[in-house]
């Protein structure tokens, strides 16, 4: 099943995607901060480790992960998203390797991410 997991999405640009993920039919989920320690595979399944401490840190990035999404749907939903001018820092779709990341770890890969490209663009 397609799912969007959003991060720190203003509320204007929340109510956006609410409508864009109701006409396209995904499954929004919004995952609040006091989560961003958990595994990303346990948010997909909504089964949060009760060990696992909230996190009450400081990241200010907004982020969109995108699960289960063929070539044509991701390509429906991006232009969905430029149409209705979305404002989100980053959007990323998940993978063997980042489904086993805490949230964390993917918001300080996808920084990582855009310092390189931002490097190599100068």
């Amino acid at each position: 099943m397609e799912k969007i997991l959003a991060f720190q999405v203003r509320e204007t640009d929340l109510q956006k995607l609410k409508g864009i993920s109701a006409s396209m039919r995904i499954k929004l989920v919004v995952i609040d901060k006091v989560d961003f320690r958990q595994t990303v595979n346990d948010l997909l399944s909504q089964k949060k480790n009760p060990l696992v401490e909230p996190y009450n840190g400081q990241i200010t990035e907004s982020m969109l992960l995108l699960h289960e999404f063929s070539d044509k749907r991701l390509d429906a939903l991006l232009k969905a998203l430029r149409r209705e001018q979305v404002k989100v820092d980053f959007k990323a779709v998940t993978t063997k390797t980042n489904i086993k990341w805490t949230v964390l770890q993917l918001f300080f890969e996808m920084e990582k991410e855009r310092k390189a490209y931002l490097q190599m663009n100068q």
